[in-house]
């Protein structure tokens, strides 16, 4: 299957004509795709596979073989919501010590109404790996909040406002996509409650999800449904994944995953998930713009059960 890319100048004038004038329209812009010379791009195998999901975007990528096998509206871009909280947990363990403790403060207060949360108040303290941990299981926005202000903080002084210090992670963390090889994302939030100017490419948050994968302390959380957990000022509270693919009481429950993590934006339901089977063949995959919650573990099931059942994708 032939990829159209377009070069670097041609990419923004394209972004820039389509969020300017198409988005307020309704229409999906363009994404920006990878040129399969810039070092950093999956290639796609030469033998696509054809999964029938019904969200209009999706991807599967072969561990093994570090290329697509599957690949579904890439052209566009993507909304990922809760799921670029990985590249925030990323960034973030690539500037702090996971044992490092944080106290909440007034970035708590960045929180919008209805989001998901790890209840972590004002004044309680956690481990920075502890706050991934609450992005990953319960998918806490305030987990988000209080990791990225400790990150501005860190990089601009302790004397910084909760303001300044969010203000200083976003353009850190902004400039490190660029290190991880991503060409077509810009983040706006650190946990993802945003809208079309928060942005990200299927090619783009696949590179994302298999470095978070190869993170030891992401892959550890990123499979568990259920903690309990004690924060480091002795507080106590049991968290419970969104990830109906890790819930063995769930009809979607799959004994292959191990990961990754959900997502959410006006109406639109998105899903990052890794699995493994028996014989060692892993995969990567992620589904996006789902009409509902359930439809994106309905598609996750469908393509698990695709490659269960092919020994050769």
């Amino acid at each position: 299957m032939k990829k159209i890319r377009y070069t670097a100048f041609a990419c923004a004038l394209v972004i820039v004509f389509t969020f300017v004038f198409s988005s307020c329209a309704g229409v999906r812009p363009y994404a920006i795709l990878h040129d399969k010379f810039d070092g950093y791009a999956i290639a796609y195998s030469d033998r696509l596979c054809k999964i029938n999901i019904k969200s209009p975007q999706g991807f599967v990528y072969d561990v093994q073989n570090d290329c697509f096998v599957f690949s579904k509206g890439e052209s566009k871009v993507v909304y990922p919501g809760s799921t670029s909280k990985l590249i925030t947990i990323l960034y973030a363990l690539s500037v702090l010590p996971p044992e490092k403790v944080i106290t909440a403060g007034d970035e708590i207060d960045f929180v919008k109404a209805g989001s998901s949360i790890a209840y972590i108040k004002k004044g309680h303290k956690l481990t920075v790996e502890m706050l991934v941990e609450g992005m990953l299981i319960p998918s806490g926005n305030d987990a988000a909040y209080v990791l990225a202000a400790s990150v501005g903080r860190e990089i601009k002084g302790n004397d910084i406002d909760a303001g300044e210090a969010i203000a200083a992670f976003l353009e850190g963390v902004n400039n490190y996509t660029k290190t991880l090889g991503l060409c077509g994302t810009f983040l706006t939030v650190p946990d993802g409650y945003a809208g079309e100017e928060h942005y990200t490419t299927t090619e783009d948050i696949a590179i994302v999800a298999k470095a978070a994968m190869a993170n030891p302390i992401i892959a550890k959380y990123a499979r568990l449904y259920t903690a309990d957990v004690r924060y480091a000022s002795g507080e106590t509270n049991t968290w419970v994944n969104t990830n109906k693919l890790l819930d063995d009481q769930s009809k979607y429950y799959s004994p292959y995953a191990i990961g990754l993590k959900t997502g959410s934006i006006s109406g639109e339901y998105s899903l990052l998930f890794a699995f493994r089977f028996d014989d060692g063949r892993e995969y990567i995959a992620g589904v996006f713009g789902a009409d509902n919650k359930n439809e994106r573990f309905e598609d996750a099931n469908t393509i698990i059960n695709y490659f269960e059942n092919i020994v050769d994708a």
